[in-house]
Protein backbone atom coordinates (compact mmCIF):
# COMPACT_ATOMS: atom_id res chain seq x y z
CA UNK A 1 0.00 0.00 0.00
CA UNK A 2 1.30 2.98 -1.36
CA UNK A 3 1.85 5.79 1.73
CA UNK A 4 2.44 9.09 0.31
CA UNK A 5 0.52 12.34 -0.56
CA UNK A 6 0.01 11.92 -3.38
CA UNK A 7 -1.76 9.30 -5.22
CA UNK A 8 -1.39 8.02 -8.94
CA UNK A 9 -4.19 7.24 -10.69
CA UNK A 10 -5.37 3.45 -9.80
CA UNK A 11 -6.38 2.78 -13.90
CA UNK A 12 -3.03 4.27 -14.73
CA UNK A 13 -0.87 1.71 -12.04
CA UNK A 14 -3.24 -1.16 -13.41
CA UNK A 15 -2.15 -0.64 -17.09
CA UNK A 16 0.90 0.03 -16.04
CA UNK A 17 1.91 -2.87 -13.94
CA UNK A 18 0.24 -5.26 -16.28
CA UNK A 19 2.82 -4.11 -18.77
CA UNK A 20 5.76 -3.82 -16.70
CA UNK A 21 4.97 -7.71 -15.30
CA UNK A 22 4.61 -8.95 -18.88
CA UNK A 23 8.26 -7.73 -19.40
CA UNK A 24 9.68 -8.40 -16.01
CA UNK A 25 8.86 -11.87 -16.16
CA UNK A 26 8.74 -12.34 -12.36
CA UNK A 27 11.98 -10.62 -11.59
CA UNK A 28 12.19 -7.36 -9.59
CA UNK A 29 11.02 -4.23 -11.73
CA UNK A 30 13.62 -1.54 -10.46
CA UNK A 31 12.96 2.41 -12.13
CA UNK A 32 16.38 4.13 -12.79
CA UNK A 33 16.96 7.67 -13.44
CA UNK A 34 20.30 9.45 -13.44
CA UNK A 35 20.44 13.18 -14.26
CA UNK A 36 19.23 16.22 -13.45
CA UNK A 37 19.22 19.30 -15.53
CA UNK A 38 18.97 21.66 -12.81
CA UNK A 39 20.66 24.76 -14.88
CA UNK A 40 22.72 25.41 -11.73
CA UNK A 41 23.77 22.71 -10.20
CA UNK A 42 22.58 19.59 -12.20
CA UNK A 43 25.70 18.60 -13.26
CA UNK A 44 27.10 17.79 -9.85
CA UNK A 45 23.72 15.64 -8.90
CA UNK A 46 24.11 13.52 -12.36
CA UNK A 47 26.04 10.66 -13.25
CA UNK A 48 26.93 9.00 -16.31
CA UNK A 49 24.28 5.86 -16.85
CA UNK A 50 26.99 3.50 -17.58
CA UNK A 51 28.62 4.12 -14.02
CA UNK A 52 25.95 2.11 -12.61
CA UNK A 53 26.92 -0.65 -14.82
CA UNK A 54 27.41 -2.45 -10.94
CA UNK A 55 23.98 -2.23 -10.15
CA UNK A 56 22.93 -3.96 -13.31
CA UNK A 57 25.65 -6.65 -12.28
CA UNK A 58 23.93 -6.98 -8.90
CA UNK A 59 20.56 -8.53 -9.12
CA UNK A 60 18.64 -10.46 -12.04
CA UNK A 61 15.90 -7.29 -12.45
CA UNK A 62 13.93 -5.68 -14.94
CA UNK A 63 15.86 -2.44 -15.77
CA UNK A 64 13.65 0.62 -16.51
CA UNK A 65 14.45 3.78 -17.77
CA UNK A 66 13.02 6.81 -15.76
CA UNK A 67 14.95 9.26 -17.07
CA UNK A 68 13.50 12.43 -19.05
CA UNK A 69 15.01 13.42 -22.01
CA UNK A 70 16.37 11.47 -25.43
CA UNK A 71 18.62 8.25 -23.48
CA UNK A 72 18.73 6.18 -26.49
CA UNK A 73 22.16 6.88 -27.44
CA UNK A 74 23.26 5.98 -23.42
CA UNK A 75 20.86 2.87 -23.46
CA UNK A 76 22.77 1.75 -26.41
CA UNK A 77 26.31 2.38 -25.28
CA UNK A 78 25.05 0.70 -22.04
CA UNK A 79 24.14 -2.34 -23.79
CA UNK A 80 27.31 -2.71 -25.64
CA UNK A 81 29.70 -2.26 -23.56
CA UNK A 82 28.26 -4.04 -20.41
CA UNK A 83 25.08 -6.69 -22.49
CA UNK A 84 22.65 -4.67 -19.39
CA UNK A 85 19.34 -3.93 -20.72
CA UNK A 86 17.41 -0.76 -19.83
CA UNK A 87 14.09 -0.90 -20.83
CA UNK A 88 12.04 2.48 -21.96
CA UNK A 89 8.20 3.04 -22.37
CA UNK A 90 8.63 6.12 -24.97
CA UNK A 91 4.89 6.87 -24.31
CA UNK A 92 5.72 7.89 -21.10
CA UNK A 93 7.31 11.95 -20.61
CA UNK A 94 7.67 11.93 -17.30
CA UNK A 95 7.98 16.21 -18.03
CA UNK A 96 4.67 16.22 -20.04
CA UNK A 97 2.43 13.89 -18.77
CA UNK A 98 3.14 13.36 -14.93
CA UNK A 99 0.06 10.81 -14.29
CA UNK A 100 1.05 8.15 -16.41
CA UNK A 101 4.89 8.88 -15.13
CA UNK A 102 3.17 8.51 -11.62
CA UNK A 103 1.78 5.30 -13.03
CA UNK A 104 4.30 3.68 -14.15
CA UNK A 105 6.47 4.77 -11.05
CA UNK A 106 4.09 3.11 -8.88
CA UNK A 107 3.96 0.07 -10.91
CA UNK A 108 7.66 -0.70 -9.85
CA UNK A 109 9.64 -2.73 -6.87
CA UNK A 110 11.80 0.20 -6.45
CA UNK A 111 12.99 3.95 -7.74
CA UNK A 112 16.73 4.28 -7.83
CA UNK A 113 17.63 7.80 -8.82
CA UNK A 114 19.70 11.08 -8.31
CA UNK A 115 18.09 14.37 -7.13
CA UNK A 116 15.50 15.67 -9.59
CA UNK A 117 11.76 15.42 -10.42
CA UNK A 118 11.85 11.47 -10.52
CA UNK A 119 12.81 11.21 -6.83
CA UNK A 120 10.19 14.13 -6.03
CA UNK A 121 7.52 12.19 -7.39
CA UNK A 122 8.39 8.71 -6.33
CA UNK A 123 8.79 10.04 -3.22
CA UNK A 124 5.45 12.13 -3.10
CA UNK A 125 3.89 8.68 -3.95
CA UNK A 126 5.13 7.42 -0.80
CA UNK A 127 6.77 4.24 -3.52
CA UNK A 128 10.21 2.73 -1.86
CA UNK A 129 13.00 5.12 -3.33
CA UNK A 130 16.71 4.97 -3.22
CA UNK A 131 18.44 8.42 -3.49
CA UNK A 132 22.20 8.90 -4.98
CA UNK A 133 23.73 12.17 -3.42
CA UNK A 134 26.40 14.15 -4.34
CA UNK A 135 29.09 15.01 -1.38
CA UNK A 136 27.55 18.31 1.39
CA UNK A 137 28.21 21.39 0.05
CA UNK A 138 28.64 20.12 -3.82
CA UNK A 139 24.86 20.67 -4.97
CA UNK A 140 23.63 18.92 -2.35
CA UNK A 141 19.96 21.00 -1.72
CA UNK A 142 19.02 21.80 1.96
CA UNK A 143 15.78 19.40 1.83
CA UNK A 144 17.85 15.88 1.71
CA UNK A 145 20.28 17.34 4.96
CA UNK A 146 23.41 16.74 5.90
CA UNK A 147 22.90 13.70 8.08
CA UNK A 148 20.75 11.57 7.87
CA UNK A 149 19.78 8.56 5.59
CA UNK A 150 15.96 8.71 5.12
CA UNK A 151 13.31 11.99 4.55
CA UNK A 152 10.77 12.99 6.86
CA UNK A 153 9.26 14.28 3.48
CA UNK A 154 9.06 10.51 1.73
CA UNK A 155 8.99 7.96 4.12
CA UNK A 156 10.25 5.53 1.31
CA UNK A 157 13.38 7.30 0.54
CA UNK A 158 17.12 6.36 1.55
CA UNK A 159 19.66 7.86 0.58
CA UNK A 160 23.31 6.96 -0.75
CA UNK A 161 25.74 9.69 -0.18
CA UNK A 162 29.38 10.59 -1.80
CA UNK A 163 32.07 10.78 0.55
CA UNK A 164 33.73 13.17 -1.95
CA UNK A 165 32.81 15.60 -4.00
CA UNK A 166 32.64 14.21 -7.90
CA UNK A 167 33.06 10.64 -6.63
CA UNK A 168 30.10 8.30 -7.10
CA UNK A 169 32.23 4.93 -6.60
CA UNK A 170 30.76 4.98 -2.91
CA UNK A 171 26.96 5.40 -2.93
CA UNK A 172 26.69 3.06 -6.09
CA UNK A 173 28.56 0.33 -4.08
CA UNK A 174 26.33 0.28 -1.20
CA UNK A 175 23.53 0.72 -3.54
CA UNK A 176 24.40 -2.75 -4.91
CA UNK A 177 24.91 -3.97 -1.95
CA UNK A 178 21.69 -2.89 -0.64
CA UNK A 179 19.99 -4.24 -3.75
CA UNK A 180 21.46 -7.59 -3.27
CA UNK A 181 20.08 -7.89 0.19
CA UNK A 182 17.08 -7.33 -0.82
CA UNK A 183 16.09 -8.99 -4.05
CA UNK A 184 19.54 -11.78 -3.60
CA UNK A 185 22.19 -11.77 -5.92
CA UNK A 186 22.53 -12.08 -9.34
CA UNK A 187 23.17 -15.78 -10.27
Amino acid sequence: MLSGFLKADPAAIDIQRRRLETQAAGRPRIGLSWRSANAGFGRQKSLQLGDLASLFAAVDAFWVDLQYGDTGAERAALASDSGAVLWRDDSIDPLRDMDAAAGQYAALDLVITVSNTTAHLAGALGLPVWLLLPAPGYGLLWYWFLDRADSPSYPGLRCFRQQQPGDWSGPIRQAAEALEARFGSKP
